[in-house]
């Protein structure tokens, strides 16, 4: 199967737009909102993944910028503060107006959102361009 890999680009800005939807529920206290935007997210972040796992990261050469464990890694950490960030959210009640505690969570998710921007660049600037057909 051939990967299109500007649709892998695609999804990355999707995931990302997903994420700032889920960060402006959030900021509204709108926790049931942010929960299940996050839950789609997940869904679509665990598709773009396997595919990534699937179809790229096996045609890696071993002379590429980084190796597939890289990615691996970089995938186990992303699914640990996914879940993570879902199972506090969905810990609380579906409505807040605690802005303190609204902060917290938006706090709580930077770790998430900082990975997630780090990954795909590094997708973007070096797996994408260095799998061989």
């Amino acid at each position: 199967m051939k990967t299109d890999i500007s649709t892998l680009k695609q999804e990355h800005k999707q995931i990302m737009e997903r994420l700032q939807q889920h960060r402006l529920a959030l900021m509204a206290g709108e926790i049931g909102q942010a929960a299940e935007i996050l839950a789609n997210l997940r869904e679509e972040q665990e598709a773009h993944m396997a595919l990534e796992e699937t179809e790229l990261l096996p045609r890696l050469n071993s002379d590429a910028r980084w190796a597939e464990k890289v990615y691996l890694a970089e995938h186990r950490k992303l699914r640990q503060l996914l879940d993570r960030n879902l199972s506090e959210l969905n810990s609380l009640p579906v409505q807040i107006h605690n802005k303190v505690l609204v902060l917290d969570l938006l706090e709580r998710g930077i770790l998430f959102k900082h990975v997630l921007e780090h990954h795909f660049e590094r997708e973007e600037m070096a797996l994408f361009m260095e799998i061989h057909p």
